[in-house]
């Protein structure tokens, strides 16, 4: 009878030990929580107006100490400064008598210089690019200081090459004004680049009245976070999970961009493993060292500076995961440099195939698209995982927020990250 108990109980702990397990995978509590505080409207799009990216890198950090992560730096932080221009105040953009909404009817270009005034606007048949060689050089001795030029399409090779006094560029849009972004954003132009919706400017508009206000930043500081759980095993060589805080920030002091799946579900995600790691019952074999990149958006700015100033030698990495865009997956997930380690490609779908975590786990080639970039091309095993899916479209825009991110398989990736690293 004794025995009996002593058998009932063992098994009753494996149970719960196991349970334990799965609970902590599946609740998105935690990933709901942060995203939600990452994409508030108090961390200013995580980007470089009011300093958005600093109460980021303060919130995680907190967060690091929390799970009483090992720090390799004071407060867990890596400073690093770079070159960066911002939209800090929009006032007006008037067409008529018609004021337009900024992020939702236009958007002003990071790569753009203050402008106040009235212009003139001069249209441009783009056709002519490709059947006229002297339409450009004619158009460019012109005085264009007061003017600005309207193209039909949104596409150009010429939008940052204007060498020419001139009052700016518009490009319009049929349907959406597309996405926001950081080009150039690091050498600004010394005129105005519009993105705009076609329909709101009728061909008979001679001028418009634009006023906004940006500012260039030579030398602005910005911060990596890392902290790290030491291995029970191999204390001395790292798995490192990675994922960009940083988003577009805002356009002036009313529109900002919350950025929720890029990237704060992929922030989330590895703040969770951060958690889930830090408890006593799950320490791994080997240490795992986590960090939130900055700089991203600008050009992978952070990670490129981790590499290039490493806090112990690259060496001991034996495989990096970065995380960047998880917040779907109905249709699983794709692996870039999984062609290239093609081993670690094949645990992952081991470990999927056993679990049915995921619809497919596909492949793909090198691609310096993310923070891995820089570790792989030092000779780091690395690949970055991104969800996939048509469940949610938002991009660089005002409407990838918090509330509408589905995080439709976000159990399941957590899940299947969680066990390679606990099998490497």
């Amino acid at each position: 009878m004794r025995n009996n108990n002593i058998l009932i109980f063992i098994s009753a702990l494996f149970f719960f030990s196991i349970s334990s397990v799965n609970s902590f995978s599946q609740d998105t509590t935690f990933a709901r929580e942060t995203i939600r505080k990452l994409c508030s409207p108090e961390f200013a799009g995580r980007g470089y107006v009011d300093k958005g990216d600093r109460i980021a890198a303060d919130y995680i950090s907190s967060k690091f100490a929390d799970f009483g992560l090992n720090a390799l730096t004071k407060d867990y932080l890596q400073p690093f400064n770079m070159k960066i221009n911002t939209i800090t105040n929009v006032n007006h953009f008037i067409i008529t008598d018609d004021t337009l909404v900024a992020g939702v009817d236009y958007y002003i270009s990071n790569a753009s210089q203050s402008m106040n005034g009235t212009f003139d606007l001069k249209f441009i048949n783009d056709s002519l690019f490709n059947t006229n060689k002297d339409y450009m050089q004619n158009l460019l001795m012109l005085n264009l200081s007061d003017k600005i030029l309207v193209f039909e399409s949104s596409k150009s090779d010429f939008r940052h090459k204007f060498k020419t006094d001139i009052g700016g560029l518009i490009f319009l849009h049929d349907n959406d004004i597309g996405y926001w972004d950081f080009r150039e954003a690091q050498n600004p132009n010394k005129y105005v680049i519009i993105d705009m919706l076609d329909s709101l400017l009728n061909r008979n508009t001679k001028s418009i009245k634009l006023s906004f206000r940006s500012r260039f930043h030579n030398n602005y500081t910005t911060n990596n976070v890392l902290g790290y759980v030491k291995g029970k095993v191999y204390l001395d060589s790292f798995i490192v999970v990675t994922a960009h805080y940083d988003h577009m920030g805002k356009m002036g002091q009313d529109v900002y961009f919350p950025g929720a799946n890029d990237n704060a579900s992929g922030t989330a995600m590895m703040m969770d493993l951060a958690r889930y790691f830090s408890d006593s019952l799950n320490q791994p074999d080997y240490s795992i060292l986590f960090i939130a990149f900055s700089g991203e958006e600008v050009g992978l700015l952070g990670s490129k500076y981790y590499v290039r100033n490493p806090l112990f030698n690259l060496k001991k990495i034996k495989m990096l995961i970065n995380l960047d865009m998880v917040g779907t997956g109905s249709e699983g997930i794709k692996v870039v440099n999984g062609s290239v380690y093609k081993k670690e490609l094949e645990k992952l779908r081991k470990i999927n195939a056993e679990h049915k975590y995921l619809k497919a786990v596909n492949s793909r080639g090198e691609s310096c698209n993310s923070d891995h970039c820089y570790f792989y091309k030092n000779g780091i095993p690395s690949v970055f995982i991104y969800t996939i899916g048509d469940e949610y479209k938002e991009y660089h825009n005002i409407y990838d927020t918090a509330d509408k991110l589905p995080l439709t398989k976000y159990p399941e990736v957590f899940s299947l990250i969680r066990d390679y690293i606990i099998e490497y």
